[in-house]
């Protein structure tokens, strides 16, 4: 049986969040849509995935962000049409390898999988 995860929200005149087994808290409110919320659990979901390889091919950096795009259709569902994601990574030692690393997190992460089954899925490293 897989690991098991759990959140509870809570919605209450005013005040939306939800809170994580271990604590973590995340406010749900007018400067934070639904998607908002999506395309940072794929950022997440994708660069954990991504360090576990990382680690295990013996990659290094300093500095990874991602720069994620979402386009949602205009008929319903309004699922995501088009997801990008740009990595920008600085202080790479071996960008072959890195490359490599990312792309087989690509294939591993839940997340970009899940939405890959609605989106057209665009990916591309910067190397600084």
């Amino acid at each position: 049986m897989g690991d098991k995860k759990h959140i509870r929200a809570d919605f209450v005149s005013g005040h939306y969040q939800f809170v994580t087994d271990k604590g973590a808290s995340f406010t749900i409110g007018p400067e934070s849509a639904p998607y908002d919320y999506l395309l940072g659990a794929l950022s997440g979901c994708l660069f954990s995935t991504f360090e576990e390889l990382a680690v295990k091919m013996r990659v290094s950096w300093e500095h990874i962000s991602f720069d994620v795009h979402g386009e949602k259709r205009d008929t319903v569902p309004t699922t995501l049409s088009e997801v990008s994601l740009t990595v920008e990574a600085t202080g790479v030692d071996n960008q072959q390898k890195f490359l490599k690393a990312f792309e087989t997190a690509t294939r591993y992460c839940s997340i970009y999988q899940t939405i890959s089954g609605v989106s057209e899925m665009h990916w591309s490293v910067d190397f600084r």
